[in-house]
């Protein structure tokens, strides 16, 4: 993307983003959030995310355990309430990526599963 420079009569430098369509070309503002949004990344099922963010409370599996549909993998603590993490599936635990106490954020990849 090409920066296309303006000037109104305050002096004001407005900058303004260009791009391709259909072999025109335009010119617009694109916002900062926009510019700096991540990219798509396709979902790894084999990932547990925190549902909520919370703080880690307690840990009740190891790497390497067995771990069946359902069974509880770990306490998440948020709004005052312990919630129970638990495996959407059947498998055997690859890592376990964070710890008791650990703050988390909504989304975050808190265990991987094979």
């Amino acid at each position: 993307m090409s920066k296309r420079e303006k000037t109104k009569k305050d002096k004001k430098v407005e900058k303004f983003d260009s791009f391709y369509v259909d072999n025109s070309l335009y010119y617009t503002r694109v916002p900062d959030a926009v510019k700096n949004k991540k990219p798509y990344a396709p979902l790894n099922f084999n990932e547990i995310l925190a549902f909520i963010p919370g703080t880690i409370q307690k840990i009740q599996i190891k790497v390497g355990d067995r771990v069946e549909k359902g069974d509880q993998l770990m306490i998440l603590e948020a709004m005052k309430m312990d919630n129970v993490v638990r495996a959407p599936f059947s498998g055997k635990v690859k890592s376990i990526l964070v710890e008791a106490g650990t703050m988390v954020r909504k989304n975050q990849t808190i265990v991987e599963l094979e």
